[in-house]
């Protein structure tokens, strides 16, 4: 049967109306999920906290740096300061009846997954002015910069903390700060700046920036690549350093301290390293007290004092102190607060003795929150 040339010129127009209304199907199911989203507040981790909060930085060393002025809402808020610091805002100036003291560090200082007051630089802050009981007020900026090794963490100070002029500064040192420049952070940086050069690029990033869904999307399939990295890596310390002798550790540690204790010696800060433990399996089977101890002995033979947290970690179930295998709770943060503030008044340093209570190792786990990070 020969089709009439009307049905010929029908089937254009009925495919495209199939198409058109296929498209506008989608279309509406994708606002539909994008306005679930939003209403149940769902969130998408370390990509949404760092499209917001983190730039490329036109200082080499550094590589990329918190955006001042930006906010970021996922588990909690982050607010970063028009400095580009995460916490209140500050003048470069300091105050005449002020003690400052610098933190440096990644995101552990930075205080991924948890409220800006419970991360341990405010949380030290408060100690610190309770414990002095009177007399000049204490400030604690924090320079910490999810994704930052040792180099960039020096860097930061000689260019940016020391025109704060801060009269103590306490590196926050992660296990894996002796890795090199590469980080989650930097590619991410590095990403956006190749989808700049194009208009494709350009709309990708755009749509990433304002869809929730579509970050989410994003945020699961780099959430399962970094699982299979894991699972082949088997270690978060999985970088060839870390298969090194400890000799090779301690000789990358001496060259790095002594360039940081140089530029605190010159304007006579003393300087404080604290080593956090990995908080991924029981402390009677920590796998890496060799290079705590390591640490501990280059930060002292650099004219450094030294905390090492596991003193005061090992009372606890390592569960409770963490949100992850890196970063601490709330409850990790305060207990690497307390050890802080005992060790820099034990030294006179902002306060003087150490003052009297509970230690850093009689807190109570229930009275601090539960926080979920991936």
């Amino acid at each position: 049967m020969r089709r009439r040339p009307s049905d010929a010129r029908r089937a254009p127009s009925r495919l495209a109306a199939s198409a058109a209304l296929a498209a506008a199907s989608l279309a509406m199911a994708a606002l539909v999920l994008e306005a679930t989203f939003r209403l149940a507040g769902v969130h998408v981790g370390t990509v949404q906290i760092n499209r917001a909060t983190v730039r490329h930085s036109d200082d080499p060393r550094l590589g990329f740096e918190l955006r001042p002025g930006s906010v970021a809402r996922a588990e909690v808020e982050y607010r970063i300061n028009a400095e580009g610091l995460r916490g209140p805002e500050v003048a470069v100036s300091k105050p005449g009846d002020t003690r400052r003291l610098a933190v440096l560090g990644d995101s552990i200082a930075f205080g991924y997954w948890v409220a800006e007051g419970d991360a341990f630089p405010r949380q030290l802050e408060a100690m610190l002015n309770e414990a002095r009981g009177g007399g000049p007020r204490v400030e604690v900026l924090n320079f910490g910069v999810p994704g930052y090794n040792l180099d960039q963490e020096i860097e930061a100070l000689r260019a940016r903390a020391l025109a704060f002029s801060p009269d103590l500064v306490v590196v926050a040192f992660c296990l894996n700060d002796l890795e090199g420049p590469f980080s989650y952070e930097l590619g991410l940086v590095q990403d956006r700046a190749a989808r700049g050069r194009s208009w494709l690029g350009r709309l990708r990033e755009s749509l990433l920036g304002r869809s929730r869904l579509l970050s989410w999307i994003e945020y699961r399939l780099s959430e399962l690549e970094a699982r299979r990295s894991f699972v082949r890596a088997r270690n978060p310390l999985g970088e060839s350093l870390y298969a090194e002798a400890i000799a090779r550790q301690k000789a990358t540690l001496d060259g790095e301290l002594a360039v940081l204790r140089s530029l605190l010696a010159a304007r006579g800060i003393p300087g404080v390293v604290v080593v956090f433990p990995v908080l991924g399996a029981r402390f009677e089977r920590y796998p890496h007290r060799d290079l705590h101890a390591v640490v501990v002995q280059a930060a002292e033979g650099a004219g450094l004092a030294a905390v090492d947290l596991l003193d005061c970690y090992s009372a606890y179930d390592f569960r409770d102190l963490r949100v992850d295998v890196v970063h601490p709770s709330p409850l990790g943060h305060r207990v690497a607060a307390h050890a802080i503030r005992d060790a820099l008044c034990g030294r006179g340093w902002l306060c003087a003795g150490v003052p009297a209570g509970p230690s850093c190792t009689e807190y109570r786990t229930s009275n601090f929150p539960t926080v979920r990070g991936y």
